[in-house]
């Protein structure tokens, strides 16, 4: 008797960068990592960072005879781009899944592991920004791999929490 076993192949790995990549089951520390960097980055987006109070005006009033001489210079079109900028805010799912993450590192780490959750957020912060450990190990000392285990080790305790507690998957 011949039994036919068809081969079923890997599936594809969860890309934490990748947004067609399906919602896992369940928390991973990769999707919690996930969740953590775009929390900061909506963080960074909402107004009022550090800046005090902005007005509409803007910072200088070019006179004609500066803008033919920026004209001259090639720098017109430099001064145009910053002066057309516009910020873009979160929307008001961004801002409420920002809320409900950015406490994961205190509420799981901070009482049994405070160096994991210090670990979390500065690495989490760091790929918020397009940089990585490394610039972590610039700011707080230590060394790179350190601060990527410590992050990984923790955004696993904080997924085995989110499972715990039955926080469903987003």
């Amino acid at each position: 008797m011949t039994i036919l076993l068809r081969r079923v192949e890997d599936p594809l790995p969860f890309d934490p960068l990748d947004e067609q990549t399906m919602l896992p089951a369940v928390w991973s520390g990769e999707h919690v990592g996930l969740r953590l960097v775009e929390a900061m980055q909506t963080l960074r987006l909402l107004p009022g960072e550090g800046h005090g109070s902005r007005s509409a005006w803007p910072p200088y009033l070019y006179e004609f005879d500066d803008l033919v001489e920026q004209q001259r210079q090639g720098e017109l079109e430099r001064t145009q781009q910053i002066q057309n900028r516009t910020r873009v805010s979160p929307s008001l799912t961004e801002i409420s899944r920002m809320e409900m993450v950015i406490w994961w590192p205190m509420h799981f780490l901070m009482f049994g592991a405070p160096h994991l959750a210090e670990s979390v957020m500065w690495v989490s912060h760091a790929y918020s920004i397009q940089r990585d450990a490394e610039w972590v190990v610039r700011k707080r000392g230590g060394f790179a791999d350190t601060w990527r285990a410590r992050h990984a080790h923790g955004c696993e305790i904080i997924a085995e929490g989110l499972v715990a507690e039955k926080v469903r998957v987003f």
